[in-house]
């Protein structure tokens, strides 16, 4: 416990324990991204399409795609930190079948807005 002092003068007690924090996909693993860019360009989905963030684990990361309205669907994955720094064939294929459902989401809010 760490005590901070306050405006008041007294003390509050704060835990040392850090919070979980996400982090923008972008910042944290760049090669990663480029990946994720170069994939989602294939299915013609532009980056600000999809927020990808990582959380960062003892043995590597895990990965949350966001996309759809409001970024209200997800796919999540765990990967290394080899896999980070050096995408192999199954961050590739976790790319791409994201894209497949982002892809489907993009076209199915379309034309739900179309009707409107």
């Amino acid at each position: 416990m760490k005590e901070i002092q306050g405006n008041s003068g007294r003390g509050i007690m704060m835990s040392e324990k850090k919070p979980l924090e996400e982090k923008l996909l972008r910042f944290a693993a760049p090669t990663l991204y480029k990946k994720m860019c170069e994939t989602f360009s294939t299915f013609n989905i532009h980056p600000y399409d999809v927020q990808g963030t990582v959380l960062k684990k003892e043995n590597g990361f895990d990965l949350t795609l966001r996309f759809s309205a409001n970024f209200s669907q997800s796919e999540t994955t765990h990967i290394s930190l080899e896999q980070a720094a050096n995408p192999d064939e199954a961050v590739l294929r976790f790319f791409e079948e994201a894209a497949e459902k982002c892809k489907s989401m993009l076209i199915s809010d379309y034309y739900k807005m179309i009707k409107l």
